[in-house]
């Protein structure tokens, strides 16, 4: 197993990604420890775990803008675990706002969430890491840490700030033997993102602007995060992993049919 006797923390572990991440790396021999907001959804989780033939996980309720409970939840699993191994940031939230309403409370919100809280857990890993001889820390940003997407101002600017955090991290932290990349996922479907399939074209207009065809699953970024966790990149340090089907690789010129503008039949030659 690919994180075989490894403990692997987990932020935002309660639901969405950072449940399947949990499951995906227990799997794979991981002790999980999950932080969360959602003590009843973190009870779920372990309960879930151990049913799965993964006893002795870890859960602690902290909220990832207080640094305070960060370091005590860094200190408790070291106490109970003996080290951390691996550092997945997924506590994360988004606006949908334009940028003449949104109100300075909103942005506060995603970046302190975002930006500080994921910088909070990666200092106090970074910390445990450094003493036991090194580890892999993978913070979810997104497309959007890559891109300007529209009427997301905060969440834009907080996955950016991710991304070129991860790059600044990766190289601080080598000499220790910490890893850090960045996983971008596209449009993934979620409890979070689950009300625009109230529309029933969303999946076929999806198809239009994505070259595979489809919306991502949890599962799919839970992948690309355990090869980034896992010895299997033990070379990869400092990059950002787009997880989005091929839509930031022509995300500007598809259209139905899964052909192209600069390949259409009008075009001037």
């Amino acid at each position: 197993m690919l994180l075989e006797g490894r403990v692997a923390v987990i932020t935002g572990a309660a639901s969405g990604i950072g449940r399947e991440i949990a499951l995906t790396f227990a799997r794979e021999g991981a002790r999980i420890a999950g932080f969360d907001r959602s003590g009843d959804a973190l009870d779920v989780l372990v309960a879930d775990l151990a049913a799965a033939g993964s006893p002795g996980a870890l859960s602690h309720v902290g909220d990832v803008r207080d640094p305070a409970s960060v370091e005590a939840a860094a200190s408790a699993i070291v106490g109970a675990a003996g080290r951390i191994d691996v550092l997945v940031n997924c506590a994360g939230i988004r606006e949908i706002k334009n940028v003449y309403e949104i109100t300075p409370e909103e942005w506060q919100a995603v970046i302190d969430i975002n930006v500080n809280g994921l910088f909070y857990w990666c200092q106090a890993a970074a910390r445990r890491m450094q003493e036991g001889g090194g580890g892999a820390i993978v913070n979810l940003a997104s497309v959007g840490g890559l891109i300007g997407l529209s009427n997301r101002p905060a969440y834009s600017a907080s996955k950016h700030a991710v991304v070129g955090l991860t790059k600044s991290l990766s190289r601080d932290l080598a000499p220790a033997g910490i890893r850090v990349n960045a996983v971008c996922p596209g449009v993934i479907r979620t409890a979070m993102t689950e009300a625009y399939w109230a529309d029933e074209r969303f999946e076929a207009e999806l198809a239009t602007v994505v070259p595979l065809g489809r919306s991502g699953t949890a599962d799919d970024v839970a992948q690309a995060a355990l090869y980034l966790a896992s010895p299997m990149s033990s070379y990869v340090t400092g990059v950002a992993l787009t997880v989005d089907g091929g839509w930031l690789a022509e995300k500007s010129f598809a259209v139905p049919g899964g052909s192209s503008t600069f390949f259409a039949g009008n075009e001037p030659s």
